[in-house]
């Protein structure tokens, strides 16, 4: 995995390139902090994006398993859940 700056990517995209090539992962970076992750595509790309997808998925339930241990959510009865869940929507709505 390699990382780098924004600027960089502009000026030497050829770095980049090779480094995909190669098999690595790049971090994009925006005054020093991770914005993108690239990685190299190849022809199948529907495969590739529907499997990001999946890995997206599977992070974000990951951290709301891990959230609700924090927060003493994990002893909750069905009627709770259902009302956190229900309250959840409604935030994001």
């Amino acid at each position: 995995m390699k990382y780098i700056a924004t600027r960089d990517l502009r000026s030497n995209p050829s770095a980049v390139w090779e480094t995909l090539d190669e098999g690595s992962e790049v971090i994009v970076t925006v005054n020093g902090k991770p914005k993108a992750i690239m990685i190299r595509a190849d022809e199948d790309l529907e495969f590739l994006i529907k499997a990001i997808s999946r890995a997206k998925a599977e992070l974000a339930v990951e951290r709301m398993r891990l959230q609700s241990l924090k927060n003493g959510l994990d002893s909750l009865s069905s009627e709770e859940i259902e009302r956190e869940i229900s309250e959840s929507r409604k935030a994001n709505r």
